[in-house]
């Protein structure tokens, strides 16, 4: 029998029916579609990715931030990648940066992988710090929350811990 002359309520079930699934059914389309590139997919040239700068208060931030640096330079950061990676490290924090510090293999690991890490010279200069005690590789600035600003001013991406 054709659909025009079924009876009218069992036509209109049909469409509400009909309608019903499609209402169901579209949502589960919609998730089956993938929202983000697939792993195995390029990543953005380095030239597009963001300069990254943290801003190191606590010693005990030192190897997180360290770790999320390097992988986001060597491009094992779940997806994030950045052009260049500094840390800039201010207050008590920087005793954390001398030859014997608990901290001093993550050190060499980021500095390797080419991230910068900044010593602040008045926190040096407060906590007893000289220049020669800091593992070779570490920079100095003056002033590390001018050198945080510095870097905002060329367009660095900024953390603060």
């Amino acid at each position: 029998m054709p659909f025009d002359r079924l009876p009218s309520l069992v036509r209109r079930r049909t469409h509400v029916l009909l309608l019903l699934a499609a209402a169901l059914l579209l949502p589960l389309g919609a998730q089956a579609q993938p929202t983000t590139a697939p792993p195995d997919a390029p990543s953005q040239a380095t030239a597009d990715a963001p300069r990254t700068a943290y801003l190191v208060r606590s010693a005990d931030m030192l190897p997180v931030v360290l770790m999320s640096a390097r992988t986001s330079l060597t491009g094992t950061a779940n997806g994030f990648e950045a052009a260049a990676a500094d840390v800039v490290v201010v207050g008590p924090a920087v005793k954390g940066l001398v030859h014997d510090s608990k901290h001093a293999d993550a050190l060499t690991k980021s500095l390797d992988a080419g991230v910068r890490v900044v010593a602040c010279g008045l926190a040096m200069e407060k906590t007893g710090v000289a220049e020669g005690d800091l593992l070779d590789g570490i920079d100095t600035a003056p002033n590390g929350f001018h050198e945080l600003f510095r870097l905002e001013a060329q367009g660095y991406v900024t953390l603060q811990l």
